[in-house]
């Protein structure tokens, strides 16, 4: 009898293709995307519950004729492909503070894939959103761990979150103009920002594959993320790819012109690590080789790499980056594409742990010691120092005035230099871009992150520490400490609701639109969100004349 049920119950499952008997059949086709570049199969992450699909390919890969030139659609098919394991990272070297440079499948030129997370596949016009991650330029990858999207769609189960990789350093922005053969090559000064392009417009001609909304886009990155986010807000050519964007701890300063490209020596520095006398010798260096030399070739005598000349996006590409990203918006465009951006009150203090070759939690007292000792003269003097050589009299006069406010705060002097840093490496950049595009018309909103490590007393609430809030990836406190999940729950939800309409307010808490009257601006505190009118004022006013030497 028992036999007989069995073989019964065998063929009714046979029968009905395996349907809710744990058969691969059914479980597949509910776990596949049918894109213009294939079918993706995802899997369900098990932690979770949310369907994940990674290193789905948005354009052919930028290797043999296609290494630095502009990215172009892949190649349509109707072949199904797993998507189960992130795709190559864009090519770094290893560094403690970007683990995606250990990415299982390694570092590469054929690196243009994305990732997309989302609860079920049956849904339909869920909103979509995309992030852009940070690491300078030149590191960093979405197979970190602390960019895990599934944690925000299991919170919020209505999204779908996407994360792109693109082209770094000197694969993404570098100089051929003075190279022979370097006309054939006349976008390589922007390949990230095109790169990007290219990945949104994937995401509008297939995100419906994942229930998503293409008319419901938002990009959202942080540090070099967030330059790119509101760079693409001001770049005529990508209107149209995305609804809104969030722009954290970055933005459009974050750019280079010729002089700065040439102050970099880059492409002087690859002519002579390589050999190479013109573009054909460049084009015919094997992958392989070509990471070697840019990764672990010393240039110096003293460790540097070609992956350490790093430049930024081209401020100068009519249509992709124009000359003036600040006067762009002011004049309107992205004024359709609502804005949030904001700063963390401690940027500089991240790279306190930049200046060993560990992460702090691995040192013992005295290299945490040399790492401030470092980072105090090269980093926070040096803020200082740069900013009384290009002032005038009377802007130095201000400086003095803002040195004094800070004195009278009790801040040792390595803190009043740091916070120099804060507001002209950072903070004014962003409440720039927030008030000209305020005075475009925009739907704009401003945040100010205060909320403090607990991993050492003097790193407070610095550079990338409000990611794992976003994320809710309460596990990866590196930069932010010991997470509190309530302001995460509120955190996260500020930022889907502002994916989902525009207006990031969370529940009774009422996030008011910044413009350059009363300047609203929401403060996340350890005690909550609260919004307050014109923070820091005072040390608004006194350097905004340096505006001039520091928004280009």
């Amino acid at each position: 009898m028992k036999k007989k049920l069995l073989f019964i119950l065998l063929s009714a499952c046979f029968a009905l293709g395996l349907c809710g008997c744990g058969g691969a059949g059914t479980d597949e086709a509910k776990l596949t995307a049918d894109c213009q570049n294939g079918n993706f199969v995802g899997e369900v992450d098990k932690e979770t519950d949310v369907i994940a699909f990674k290193g789905i390919p948005y354009a052919k890969s930028p290797t043999g004729d296609l290494r630095w030139k502009a990215p172009q659609a892949p190649e349509d098919s109707d072949e199904t492909f797993e998507a189960k394991e992130f795709g190559k990272t864009a090519t770094q070297y290893s560094w403690h503070s970007e683990p995606a440079g250990e990415n299982e499948a390694g570092v590469g030129e054929d690196c243009l894939t994305l990732n997309v997370w989302t609860k079920d596949m049956d849904a339909e016009n869920k909103p979509v959103m995309v992030y852009i991650h940070g690491g300078g330029f030149a590191w960093g990858g979405t197979a970190d761990p602390l960019y895990n999207g599934s944690t925000i769609v299991e919170q919020h189960e209505d999204v779908i979150v996407v994360s792109m990789n693109y082209r770094l350093g000197m694969f993404g922005e570098i100089d051929f103009s003075k190279v022979q053969g370097g006309e054939d090559f006349p976008d390589s000064k922007n390949l990230s920002m095109l790169d990007l392009m290219q990945g949104l417009t994937w995401i509008q001609e297939n995100i419906t594959s994942f229930g998503g909304d293409p008319e419901n886009v938002t990009i959202f990155g942080e540090s070099a993320g967030g330059a790119f986010a509101s760079l693409l807000t001001a770049s005529p050519d990508a209107q149209g790819l995305f609804n809104r964007a969030i722009a954290e701890s970055g933005c459009v300063n974050l750019t280079f012109d010729q002089e700065d490209f040439d102050a970099t020596g880059t492409t002087e520095a690859l002519l002579e690590a390589t050999g190479a006398k013109n573009m054909d010798d460049l084009m015919a260096i094997p992958e392989e080789e070509l990471i070697r030399i840019y990764t672990e070739e010393d240039l110096d005598g003293e460790g540097t790499t070609l992956n350490d000349l790093y430049n930024m996006p081209y401020r100068g590409q009519e249509g992709i980056v124009e000359e003036d990203p600040y006067e762009t918006l002011r004049s309107g465009v992205g004024k359709d594409v609502d804005l949030m951006i904001g700063t963390n009150a401690d940027e500089w203090r991240y790279w306190i742990n930049e200046m060993g070759d560990v992460e702090m939690t691995e040192m013992d007292e005295e290299g945490i010691e040399e790492n401030m000792a470092v980072y105090e003269e090269a980093v926070a003097a040096e803020k200082k120092e740069e900013a009384y050589a290009v002032a005038s009299d009377r802007d130095k006069e201000n400086l003095d005035k803002f040195f004094q406010l800070e004195q009278i705060k009790d801040l040792d002097e390595i803190w009043q230099n740091t916070e120099l840093g804060n507001e002209t490496g950072f903070r004014m950049g962003a409440i720039e871009a927030a008030s000209c595009h305020a005075e475009a018309g925009g739907n704009t909103y401003m945040y100010y992150f205060d909320i403090p490590s607990d991993n050492f007393d003097f790193v407070g609430a610095c550079h990338a520490s409000e990611v794992a809030y976003v994320f809710h990836n309460e596990d990866e406190t590196g930069f932010s400490g010991t997470v509190d999940k309530d302001l995460a729950d509120q955190i996260c939800e500020a930022w889907v609701n502002f994916a989902k309409t525009g207006d990031p307010s969370v529940g009774d808490i009422k996030w008011t639109k910044y413009n350059i009257d009363d300047r609203n601006t929401m403060v996340i505190t350890k005690d909550g969100l609260k919004i307050e009118s014109d923070p820091l004022g005072d040390q608004r006013q006194l350097l905004q004349p340096f505006a001039k030497y520091y928004l280009k």
